[in-house]
């Protein structure tokens, strides 16, 4: 059966007013919220770099990336800079590289802000929420800002100089990026401990009899115990399967990337250091 159009030019119309309220409401979302990104796919990337989405109508228009939940002691709460604040993203630069192929399952939005600010949650280890935040400043990342400055080092003066509203009024040439290699978490959950953690997380380390795996330091006493911790190698908190856990004492889980650092800010990592000297 062949489908006809009497009136071709009011189809026509509808078919722009749902394609119009189709893309203010992406533009609010970006302009925002943010939008989260369930695919790695569902990103685009310009030839010079540049994060771009796609907007109902085909128009392109540069995005930051950032990871928009953060998990936290709550102790700590009072006390946060910037510095210890997730940093922002404009171009698919080494960070973003290392994180999306090594399989973190971060939870990642994009924004169109200029203005520097994002939303932005505050966990505990619990999941719970500590703080719901509509307009959270934050740092551009150093990788990010070596590429756009063209420098092969770049200092905190150029973080705070950097004027991400000028980033975004530059336009950009654009080419479709294979990301089919690339990964990214598909939920909307917190990065939290499952269930019974402590349980598994005790058993594996009696089973590697409480060495770190990496610099091989045993504790003396059942009191020192406390400083071998059980680490998830691909930051997946929920992801349990024995060869991603790996068993580490409180020193090398606090090096083992930048996510970690904060571990050193525990009175348990002084008093581990302390007994080593």
């Amino acid at each position: 059966m062949n489908l006809v159009f009497e009136n071709f030019s009011s189809f026509l119309n509808i078919v722009e007013d749902v394609i119009s309220t189709k893309l203010i409401e992406a533009k609010l979302t970006l302009e925002n919220e943010g939008r989260d990104i369930e695919n790695i796919s569902e990103l685009f990337i310009a030839s010079d770099g540049a994060i771009v989405d796609i907007l109902p109508d085909g128009t392109l228009v540069k995005v930051n990336l950032y990871i928009a939940i953060q998990t936290i002691d709550s102790s700590i709460i009072n006390t946060l800079t910037l510095k210890n604040l997730y940093k922002y993203h404009i171009y698919r630069c080494s960070t973003i590289s290392q994180m999306f192929d090594s399989g973190r399952k971060h939870r990642y939005k994009i924004n169109s802000r200029d203005d520097g600010t994002f939303y932005y949650k505050l966990n505990d280890y619990n999941g719970y929420i500590l703080k719901d935040i509509k307009n959270q400043k934050l740092n551009i990342c150093k990788h990010c800002l070596k590429i756009f400055l063209d420098k092969s080092y770049v200092t905190d003066n150029d973080v705070e100089n950097f004027n991400l509203q000028s980033f975004h009024q530059q336009k950009s040439s654009f080419f479709d990026f294979d990301t089919t290699q690339l990964e990214k978490g598909e939920d909307a959950l917190p990065n939290v401990y499952s269930r019974h953690w402590e349980s598994i997380s005790t058993q594996l380390k009696r089973k590697r009899f409480y060495i770190c795996e990496n610099c091989g330091w045993r504790p003396e006493d059942n009191y020192q115990k406390r400083f071998i911790h059980t680490h998830h190698q691909n930051g997946d908190k929920r992801d349990n399967g024995y060869d991603n856990l790996k068993v580490l004492c409180i020193e090398c889980h606090s090096n083992i990337d930048n996510y970690h650092l904060q571990i050193k800010s525990t009175d348990s990592y002084r008093e581990f250091i302390a007994i080593q000297k």
